[in-house]
């Protein structure tokens, strides 16, 4: 879903000037951007049938698989929430349940070759974004739009490259955010 509201309506306090716009605010609106990139290269892959909320079985899911409970634990959701979504990706095909070797009362999950494929292609393509976003924020860099080397830092998050505000003039994080949310996938 690509979210169109003017700057005025989306965050008030900001009264139109986009230098005063809060660091977790600059955060959403990054990572609404790259969720609309990433899902708009899932169909253009032909992934037509896969919903953000599937995102967490995909993230963990892997090898001989895994009972449902571990998963919903290491989505930090509830059972019952991930029960539903694996109910929907296995009617979809990318799920199976098997009987657990270990204990003949429990079921584990594991992706079906069409979950795995899935999987890889979601992989990439979070690859691809995170090194259009790295060159859109170098390109930035180089331009002049940060004044050293700490604006865009290497703060490390479990996937990827993370972004830190530097302790300068914070008006240009907000154009290394602004700027960042407007990339597109394009080949």
């Amino acid at each position: 879903m690509t979210r169109n509201i003017p700057l005025d309506k989306e965050l008030p306090n900001a009264a139109g000037d986009p230098s005063q716009i809060p660091l977790p605010a600059l955060m959403e609106l990054a990572v609404d951007a790259m969720w609309t990139d990433f899902r708009a290269s899932l169909l253009e892959a032909g992934i037509t049938d896969i919903r953000p909320t599937h995102g967490c079985v995909f993230r963990f899911l892997h090898g001989d698989g895994m009972r449902l409970t571990e998963l919903a634990s290491l989505a930090g959701l509830t059972k019952q929430s991930v029960g539903e979504i694996v109910d929907d990706l296995t009617a979809l095909g990318y799920i199976e349940r098997y009987p657990d070797p270990t204990d003949k009362r429990a079921k584990l999950l594991r992706l079906t070759a069409k979950g795995k494929t899935a999987q890889g292609i979601g992989f990439s393509l979070f690859t691809k974004l995170e090194e259009d976003w790295a060159e859109a924020f170098r390109l930035l860099h180089l331009r002049g739009i940060g004044e050293n080397d700490d604006d865009v830092a290497g703060s490390r998050s479990s996937h990827g490259q993370g972004f830190t505000r530097s302790g300068g003039d914070q008006s240009n994080d907000f154009d290394l955010f602004a700027v960042g949310c407007t990339v597109s996938h394009t080949d």
